[in-house]
């Protein structure tokens, strides 16, 4: 088989057509988070609590914007909602200049492509943008880290940079201490070199310890009685809510048909619906997953299975990097990844949105693999013309099913 190939002619405009495809999708999706159907309500609402009533979980975040009070908030609330987005994206397009900057063959440009439309692409870091998303951009960066140091030394350093901004983001949003385990474990084991078992699990202790201790802090300390205090500051404003009007597709059609703005005031929304979440124990968690029931919920994992599984399929199908051997350096030692899956079953326990957490395998999978395939000679192998035929096909069925808007809900929202 032919290797380090240049796309032909025919090729070039292909991966060009698609390229603008995904670029105008791209905009598109923008388009809507910000003017169309935006849901900046809820994502502000991450900011709204701070610590001027004691250590509350996420009040990290709100001390970053200021006090809702203030009338500075809603844009700053603003602001740092759009800059997650910004921050995760351009850690994606770091992802995709790494795979580029080496050469520009078929594989290489496929896989690159793909970061914009897979489920935690570009849809994903618009309609979830939640602090969440620097943890993701922490998580790459500890893979790109460690897909270049040589030396054990400065891996165990950047596994514990890694630990530390994790802990401090965990104030922010404390999910983010379970979320992206598995992924440092995967990097871990498979992009570091020179780390013999006992480094890798230092190394592991390093990563994640420091972010799971935080989130047992914040589990075990946070004050559960604040949301009327928090209430009672928030100002009343009208803001666009158009969730509130759509129950059903009729209701979509409805709204975008329509020039009348769905308004609501803040003060109710927030208090009515999103504040509560602040005063909920982990029991309380726990009770409000078994209430969703089982029909629900089943409804939510196949979902979040099928995304995980056309990821999977994808990028390993147009890299040409077999994910077989890539799982296969996992058995050197199998505890670490299996641990890295426990962290995430807490997620399910407590918080309804088990689509969202699925992706967030996918992510902690994917990130790993694309530095991974980026070392595999493979990646520069001719692909097959049944591939090149089936890539515009396979992008244009995740550009038209975006399971990155999959909504968030129970109490780890």
């Amino acid at each position: 088989m032919q290797v380090n190939s240049v796309p032909t002619r025919r090729r070039s405009g292909l991966f060009i057509a698609v390229a603008l495809a995904i670029l105008v999708w791209s905009a598109a999706f923008v388009y809507l988070a910000a003017v169309v159907i935006p849901v900046d309500h809820y994502l502000i609402s991450y900011y709204i609590a701070d610590y001027q009533f004691g250590f509350v979980r996420r009040g990290l975040a709100g001390e970053l914007v200021g006090s809702v009070a203030d009338e500075s908030f809603f844009r700053n609330a603003y602001l740092m909602r759009w800059l997650t987005t910004g921050v995760y994206l351009l850690g994606l397009g770091a992802l995709a200049f790494t795979l580029l900057r080496r050469a520009r063959t078929p594989g290489r440009i496929m896989l690159a492509l793909l970061l914009a439309v897979l489920p935690f692409g570009v849809p994903y870091a618009v309609y979830s943008g939640r602090p969440d998303l620097l943890g993701a951009t922490a998580l790459i960066a500890l893979c790109l880290a460690l897909s270049v140091v040589q030396q054990r030394r400065l891996a165990l350093i950047c596994c514990g940079v890694f630990g530390a901004v994790v802990a401090v983001l965990a104030l922010m949003h404390e999910g983010m201490a379970l979320e992206f385990g598995l992924g440092a474990i995967l990097a871990i084991m498979v992009l570091a070199r020179g780390l013999g078992r006992w480094a890798q699990r230092w190394a592991a202790v390093l990563a994640i310890a420091p972010g799971l201790l935080m989130a047992l802090v914040v589990a075990a300390f946070a004050n559960h009685d604040v949301s009327q205090k928090v209430c009672a500051s928030v100002p009343h404003r009208m803001i666009e809510t158009p969730f509130a009007s759509i129950k059903a597709p009729g209701d979509l059609v409805a709204y975008l048909t329509t020039d009348t703005p769905v308004l609501s005031d803040y003060h109710d929304w927030v208090c009515g619906w999103y504040l509560a979440t602040y005063d909920h124990s982990v029991a309380d968690g726990l009770k409000e997953v078994a209430a969703v029931g089982v029909p629900a919920l089943i409804g939510s994992v196949l979902l979040g299975l099928a995304g995980l599984a056309a990821t999977l399929w994808s990028v390993a199908r147009f890299s040409g990097v077999a994910m077989r051997p890539f799982f296969a350096q996992l058995k050197s030692d199998i505890l670490l990844p299996a641990f890295g899956l426990l962290l995430i079953i807490p997620l399910f326990l407590t918080g309804v949105d088990w689509t969202r957490w699925l992706l967030v395998v996918a992510f902690d999978i994917v990130v790993v693999f694309v530095l991974y395939a980026h070392r595999r000679p493979e990646i520069d192998d001719v692909p097959p013309r049944k591939t090149m035929l089936l890539f515009p096909l396979v992008v244009l069925g995740f550009m038209l099913i975006p399971l990155g808007v999959a909504p968030g809900g129970g109490s780890t929202r």
